[in-house]
């Protein structure tokens, strides 16, 4: 089963939603907070001892009438202005949203596990040649969350807590 959009926010399951177009059928959409490009190797191993994530580099939008980032082919990763608390009965999912597969952009993110709580982000591959002009609080992507058959411990990882993406 889907938790409807308007519950996840009346629950306060998600956080720091800033529009109410925000709110759809099965989930709300994620809006742009932050642009970051990767500047090391990320480091991946079995029961996470050796385990260091990639270095990243905020890209920053202009100061402008009409502020914009011009992103050309490649991956980014993206922080959204939302955050969540999981509950122990549920799962999230991100999806991406169709005007961007439309324009050649694709979002990718694994699971948001039961229990987690804070800050949300994702993979933003742009694979349209020309690339893709981004606004600050664009709507990128959905998250959808979905109940479990029961409740679970949830998450106690490192992420838990976190604030930033980078």
């Amino acid at each position: 089963m889907i938790l409807p959009g308007r519950s996840l926010i009346t629950r306060s399951i998600i956080r720091n939603v800033q529009a109410p177009l925000q709110t759809q059928p099965c989930g709300v959409d994620l809006t742009l907070k932050r642009v970051l490009k990767w500047t090391s190797p990320g480091v991946i191993d079995l029961d996470n001892k050796l385990r260091q994530t990639a270095s990243t580099e905020e890209l920053t939008f202009p100061r402008s009438a009409s502020p914009a980032l011009d992103l050309v082919q490649g991956s980014y990763l993206v922080e959204f202005n939302e955050t969540v608390s999981v509950p122990l009965d549920s799962m999230g999912q991100i999806f991406v949203r169709s005007s961007l597969f439309r324009s050649g952009v694709l979002i990718h993110a694994g699971v948001m596990d039961s229990g987690y709580e804070g800050a949300v982000g994702a993979l933003l591959q742009v694979v349209n040649p020309a690339g893709l002009r981004v606004y600050p609080a664009a709507r990128l992507a959905q998250l959808v969350f979905h109940l479990m058959s029961e409740e679970v411990e949830g998450y106690n990882g490192t992420y838990q807590g976190t604030t930033s993406m980078g």
